[in-house]
């Protein structure tokens, strides 16, 4: 059968992810370092522990047979089966030292973080311990899109699978790019360095806000993993709204349309094609929205927030929050739910289902084929109107002139209509434990789309049916469907023994 995989296709898949595994059972000895630090020897074990039974795992795993070569069947479902297990390993530590009231909820928690969504049920962040707050961070950091670059390089080298794993998007659209794995380098380096100078910021601001010193820095740390990562995760119940300033919320602005703009684009600005960013299809449709959103916003809170400072940190924060998918609010969630209009919750929904860049760490359907998909039907409209032997092309620019070809434009349809048609599954089964329409509408688009932001329906007291159909939105969502759906298949189907 098309979709059956045999039992040496499977050998290959558990043997790379058994690698992967001895990888992660490192990081996960990274929250050891804050836990000495601070004096935290409760979460210690915890860690032990996890890491312990990852590499154990992985040093099994990895014995399976892997004698053929890696396809992109094997990507696929790898990257599925890597993104899921690993979440459910990184629970460990939040069950075990007491982040969550459940196993349950430390697996919602992990996932949201290993997908880069933001929406919480840690019950008090406040007095969490230092070191379960860096796992949190830090997975976050790890899993949307920019330390699994160096585990596909440092684990998986020059393979198909790398470059799946690595630029997720754009592996099943245009094809595995030759300089992907030679460039992935300097993207993790790019990575890097606006995470240092995320934390600097950070540390900085929050000084100046009266925070001590050494809470700023700790605080810093974590908020840069989680905002150029377009996490959204937070040291605070208030997210960003406890530090009452506006230095913070700049900098937090600035760290979040970094993270959301595509990792080739950061790549051609460092080496000199400024003239990139006018050009660019994607650019042009994400700030075009991001405007027009933000005007929109700006219009319905008018009467809520009087003052100009207000409209701006609270209205167009949330609305660039929501459109790079980062999640972090100067809101309550009660105020979006009572004070804010409920068209106004629509239109959040949407700007996160346009979401950020492709091949960057904000999820969504993303501007580049929102940008593919108007231009279509711009040509569509014209049609009509030109003469029977007219020739009619279409291109875009995203990088470098490109045919505006009938499987482009498929390729964009498939994966948004694959969105929406979760989004209205996710909204139609939220409606159906008692929420309202737009509240379920804002919720499930949080979730699909790896954002964070919440209008108060997400938190432990919510039904366990709801909590498990948020996991799967945010799995799905983070890996843009298609690879879920090819693992679920072949995992459905079972392993098809080999015909000789």
């Amino acid at each position: 059968m098309l979709f059956r995989l045999t039992g040496e296709d499977w050998g290959i898949i558990l043997h790379q992810l058994g690698r992967i595994f001895r990888l992660l059972s490192l990081v996960f000895l990274l929250p050891l370092i804050p836990a000495l630090l601070y004096g935290e020897p409760d979460t210690i074990p915890p860690f032990l522990l996890t890491s312990g039974l990852t590499l154990l795992l992985g040093n099994l795993l990895s014995r399976c047979e892997a004698g053929e070569a890696m396809e992109l069947k094997h990507a696929l479902c790898l990257v599925a089966l890597a993104w899921l297990s690993a979440s459910l390993l990184a629970s460990l530590p939040l069950w075990l030292g007491g982040a969550c009231s459940s196993l349950l909820d430390s697996c919602f928690e992990s996932l949201s973080g290993f997908t880069g969504t933001g929406l919480s049920l840690v019950t008090d962040p406040d007095h969490l311990a230092r070191s379960i707050h860096f796992h949190r961070h830090l997975l976050q950091f790890l899993g949307d899109g920019v330390g699994i670059v160096v585990v596909s390089l440092a684990v998986l080298g020059r393979t198909e699978v790398s470059s799946v794993l690595a630029f997720r998007g754009e592996a099943r659209e245009e094809g595995i790019r030759p300089s992907v794995v030679r460039t992935t380098r300097l993207i993790f380096g790019m990575a890097f360095t606006f995470f240092l100078i995320g934390a600097v910021m950070f540390t900085l601001a929050g000084i100046y806000e009266g925070v001590d010193p050494g809470t700023a820095f700790f605080d810093g740390v974590c908020h840069s993993f989680t905002a150029y990562a377009t996490g959204g995760f937070s040291t605070r119940s208030q997210n960003l709204l406890y530090y009452h300033g506006v230095i913070y919320e700049i900098a937090a602005m600035v760290m979040m349309v970094i993270g959301a703009l595509n990792f080739n684009l950061h790549y051609a600005l460092l080496t000199g094609r400024r003239g990139e960013l006018l050009r660019n299809t994607e650019v042009r449709v994400f700030f075009l929205t991001t405007l027009l959103f933000g005007a929109l916003a700006v219009l319905s809170l008018r009467g809520i927030y009087p003052s100009a400072e207000a409209l701006f940190r609270r209205g167009i924060f949330q609305l660039l929050s929501a459109q790079t998918t980062t999640g972090f609010s100067t809101v309550p969630s009660l105020h979006l739910s009572l004070l804010w209009p409920l068209h106004l919750l629509f239109l959040l929904s949407l700007a996160m289902l346009v979401g950020g860049c492709a091949n960057s760490t904000s999820g969504g359907i993303k501007s580049l084929r929102v940008g593919i998909l108007l231009k279509s039907l711009l040509l569509e409209l014209r049609r009509p109107f030109l003469p029977r032997t007219a020739v009619v092309g279409e291109k875009f620019h995203h990088l470098r002139d490109s045919p505006l070809t009938p499987s482009v434009v498929r390729g964009a349809a498939l994966v948004a209509t694959s969105y929406l048609l979760l989004f209205a599954a996710g909204s139609l089964l939220t409606m159906a434990y008692g929420y309202g329409a737009e509240r379920a509408m804002f919720e499930t688009s949080s979730a699909l789309c790896n954002v964070g932001l919440s209008c108060g329906i997400t938190s432990p007291s919510m039904p366990a049916g709801l909590k498990v159909a948020y996991m799967l939105l945010m799995w799905m969502g983070r890996l843009e469907v298609i690879a879920v759906l090819v693992f679920l298949i072949a995992l459905f189907l079972g392993p098809q023994r080999r015909m000789e």
